[in-house]
């Protein structure tokens, strides 16, 4: 059964007019017997409030009424509803999609005259998608090499070291118990450092610093000259050179736990094979996930490349806000003001948005044309995605009434259905593709997900911007 074409009723006359930016301009005229009874409804609804001697709320007549509070608000009442009224049945007849709130001029409003309207709004641009299969990323993640395997035990056995004073010179890989100051000639500089445990050797932010520290021992001092670096947290010093002194107290060697049976006790696995089993599944599947993230970010840049849409400013400026509340938050939680992390960047608040507009832009056409390639190849997010990504979401752990929100949910089902596209794209839309991936990876596959034992940290070759694309695409909320 198709269903009838959708059409205003014969009230509303209109017209549609597309301009640049995938703007709409709406010219309505609306009857006068339909203004005159949506005035009627207004006054049905003011009457009931009224305060009329002689009369029961909601019983006084009209006239008696525009007498004591007069009619204006009526029909400016009456003028908001119908144009609310006709604005969504004209989107809804044209089938424009708007992605914005109409500006509205109401240019005649006259008693037993037509309404007339202008509604100006930016709708979903076309979007021509080119030939978005021919990316040709595949998912092919490499397995680990037992040597990566040995180098995250190690890493691993690092980690749970124990520190054991020595008598001697530090040597490369030693903890230094240091304090540490900067002298430059022309500037007070506050004290650099005290009580600070640095790892001798070890390349650390200020080059040649950690270096300084070997052959130190414990009570001697020794001064550099050394620079700060040019992106320091204080403009004043970047890039100045000053003279760094040291005043070691303990010079602390690692003891790393012996590698065995126990040692693999303390990182939650029965013994010493069973951790390298373990390390070696980690690495697998983190090896998997990296070759996703490179696949999908090859294939979203492929799509964007082959597409052409012409991007609202609206979408844009939403997506730069998003950016710019993600940095602000960041900032909160490192315990600083906006204002401080400005002045220590030495930029302002324009000159960050203009930086960011390029990644803005992107993240707008990245949304548009997986809208479009997901309804070309029709994806669809079920009841039973939403509800468990709905669970597990971390808004649902801090405000379990969030997901009452339709909006919420929404955005929710938005970033599924992203997410599943991206997957399609790259070959991974069933779980038996990716599981098979995984195990091409060395990695073991669980039928239910679980917590890895062991976090692995992830690595990546791919560009920080282009990555950050992706995953702000595909985690959106």
């Amino acid at each position: 059964m198709h269903e009838a074409p959708k059409t205003v009723p014969a009230s509303v006359r209109h017209t549609i007019r597309r301009e640049p930016g995938s703007t709409v301009v709406i010219e309505a005229e609306i009857d006068a017997g339909r203004l005159a009874r949506a005035a009627d409804t207004a006054f049905q609804r003011h009457v009931q409030r009224a305060q009329i001697p002689g009369f029961r709320p909601g019983k006084a007549p009209r006239a008696m009424y525009e007498r004591t509070y007069g009619k204006e608000h009526l029909w400016d009442d009456a003028g908001a509803d119908l144009v609310d009224e006709t604005y969504r049945e004209i989107v809804t007849a044209e089938d424009l999609d708007p992605i914005d709130q109409p500006k509205v001029e109401i240019t005649q409003l006259t008693e037993g005259e037509p309404l007339r309207y202008t509604a100006t709004v930016v709708v979903r641009p076309e979007v021509t998608l080119g030939d978005y299969r021919a990316h040709g990323a595949v998912v092919e993640p490499t397995p680990p090499a037992e040597e990566e395997v040995e180098r995250t035990i190690a890493a691993m056995r690092e980690s749970h070291a124990q520190l054991r004073a020595v008598d001697r010179p530090a040597q490369p890989g030693d903890i230094v118990t240091v304090d540490v100051d900067a002298t430059i000639p022309d500037r007070k500089v506050p004290p650099f450092a005290r009580n600070a445990h640095v790892e001798a050797g070890k390349p650390l932010g200020i080059a040649g610093l950690g270096e300084a520290l070997v052959g130190l021992k414990a009570g001697e001092t020794k001064s550099v000259e050394l620079k700060f670096p040019d992106d320091a947290s204080e403009g004043e010093l970047r890039g100045r050179a000053a003279t760094f002194s040291f005043r070691p107290s303990q010079v602390s060697e690692k003891v790393l736990p012996a590698l065995d049976d126990e040692f693999a006790k303390t990182v939650g696995v029965s013994d010493l094979a069973a951790l390298r089993k373990a390390v070696r599944n980690e690495l697998a599947h983190a090896a998997f996930h990296e070759s996703r993230d490179d696949a999908a970010e090859k294939a979203v840049a492929h799509a964007l490349e082959s597409a052409t849409v012409e991007l609202p400013e609206v979408l844009v400026q939403e997506e730069l806000e998003h950016l710019m509340a993600d940095l602000k938050a960041r900032v909160k939680e490192q315990g600083l003001t906006f204002e401080q992390f400005l002045l220590q960047a030495r930029k302002t608040e324009d000159e960050l948005r203009k930086e960011w507009l390029p990644l803005a832009e992107r993240r707008a056409k990245s949304l548009l044309v997986l809208d479009e390639i997901a309804r070309k190849e029709d994806v669809k997010v079920t009841g039973n995605e939403l509800a468990e990504q709905a669970a597990l979401s971390p808004l649902a752990q801090a405000d379990p009434q969030a997901f009452r929100s339709p909006a919420v949910l929404a955005a929710l089902a938005r970033s599924i259905r992203n997410r599943k596209t991206v997957d399609k794209l790259i070959g991974l839309d069933s779980p038996d593709a990716e599981r098979e991936a995984i195990r091409k990876a060395g990695g073991e596959v669980e039928e239910e997900p679980k917590k890895p034992e062991i976090i692995v940290p992830a690595k990546s070759d791919a560009t920080v911007e282009g990555r950050e694309a992706i995953r702000a695409l595909l985690e959106k909320k």
